[in-house]
């Protein structure tokens, strides 16, 4: 269940105070945090892995997630296709796919109680250009042979009702993301993973070893991991990722007649197709939970959500939800790129310092697989060529201008999506209407 995920310190987890060797050291105690200290230990347990966090286990996008699992990478396969090929488009969506298996498989190998609920995801067109562009995708993924079906007219599950068609995507799950890395950190510890928390990294510095300078003390390693996302800028990487902060928010309790409403979203969530579009899930305990929309001003704990763009979204979604109260909201920061791929690779500067970010919304699974990859990376050299193909794995993304008056532009940008996301039909169509402009 997702209601107030905020972290809490582990008070057996101490401050790094003084100097310490080790094999490997990760800076931040995220999802490609974690995960790429437990793939680090799981390939060799001999290693000695450390990881510092300025805050605590899970405080960043891992513990303030909405917990949506499901496929997809980067940017439409149309937009991919002609951009990168087919051969790149069919394996990038395949790497996507297999994302969400290696979550899928941490959960159950480790045993983390997560409220895991396996279905399927399926993103819902508002209106005829989106439903034009999503049928497009679909011929595109039927000539690249993959699993992804487009859903129209008496197909729509009737909470989908009142948009113009969907494509349902596969495997997928939903979960609560803050149980699942706080799990994670304690499934690396049993393993020998040191985790300091409240411990701010001020530097990296390169050299013989490489430095991790914090306020206590050093960390000297052979190779270092940062997956800050877009939040270590000052560390210097990744290159061209800008950090935003999107909101979210939970009902009440749903009682029966409206649960029964809204019951196919346990299984398969629905997401808007256009940028920054409301999604939302159901939670084990009768909950829904919608997310959309930036949060302009502050960082991911300060930042005020806006609670009315929630409402009116909850409200649009159904009328059995006009009265429904909105218990809690929060933000949470997310890595966006203007190409729309992750960034992960290694410093140009430095080989041995490695980094994972700018998810575009993908974290829960691209976070993850990434932070495993980085860690075969370290382990077993550049060995797996497939994924050393992908158009993500590199040392950065495009570069994109800061600066108070760029700031300025990108905020009004931002809050043009998030206005436009919100546009839905005056009204649900009824079963059989005919959809013109597309069979």
């Amino acid at each position: 269940m997702v209601v107030t995920p905020w972290a809490v310190a582990d008070e057996a987890r101490l401050r790094l105070r003084g100097t310490r060797r080790v094999d490997v050291a990760v800076v931040g105690a995220g999802l490609t945090g974690l995960s790429a200290a437990l793939e680090l230990l799981e390939l060799d347990p001999d290693l000695r892995v450390a990881v510092v966090d300025a805050a605590v286990v899970g405080a960043g996008a891992s513990g303030r997630g909405t917990g949506l699992l499901g496929p997809r990478v980067g940017p439409a396969l149309t937009r991919t296709r002609k951009r990168h090929g087919d051969d790149v488009a069919r394996a990038a969506y395949l790497w996507s796919v297999s994302a969400v298996r290696h979550a899928l498989d941490l959960v159950s190998r480790y045993e983390i109680a997560c409220d895991l609920v396996p279905g399927s995801q399926l993103v819902v067109a508002a209106d005829e250009a989106g439903a034009r562009a999503q049928e497009a995708e679909a011929a595109a993924a039927h000539a690249l042979g993959l699993p992804i079906t487009l859903v129209t007219g008496n197909d729509l599950p009737p909470v989908a009702a009142g948009f113009a068609s969907g494509l349902r995507y596969a495997p997928a799950a939903t979960l609560d993301p803050a149980a699942l890395t706080a799990q994670l950190a304690r499934a690396g510890e049993k393993r020998g993973l040191t985790i300091y928390e409240r411990t701010r990294v001020r530097r990296i510095r390169g050299g013989l070893l490489t430095s991790v300078v914090t306020d206590g003390g050093e960390i000297h390693a052979d190779n270092v991991v940062v997956g800050t996302n877009a939040f270590g800028a000052d560390l210097g990487v990744p290159r061209g990722v800008v950090g935003v902060t999107v909101q979210a928010g939970v009902t009440e309790p749903l009682p029966d007649a409206v649960l029964a409403e809204v019951a196919g979203l346990r299984t398969e969530p629905l997401i808007g197709a256009a940028e920054l579009s409301p999604y939302y899930r159901l939670t084990e305990d009768r909950r829904l939970v919608v997310g959309g929309g930036v949060v302009r001003g502050g960082t991911a704990a300060t930042a005020a959500p806006a609670p009315g763009r929630l409402r009116a979204a909850v409200r649009a979604l159904s009328p059995a939800l006009a009265g429904t109260r909105i218990e809690a909201t929060w933000a949470g920061p997310v890595g966006m790129t203007t190409d729309g791929l992750p960034v992960v690779g290694r410093h140009p500067g430095d080989s041995s310092r490695y980094y994972a970010g700018g998810c575009n919304g993908h974290g829960l699974a691209v976070s993850l697989h990434s932070g495993a990859f980085l860690a075969r990376w370290i382990v077993n050299g550049d060995k797996d060529e497939l994924s050393f193909a992908l158009p993500w794995v590199r040392s950065g993304a495009p570069w994109v201008p800061r600066g108070r008056l760029a700031d300025r532009v990108l905020d009004r940008y931002l809050a043009h999506l998030t206005t436009a996301a919100g546009r839905r039909p005056t009204g649900p169509r009824t079963r059989g209407e005919e959809r013109h402009g597309h069979p």
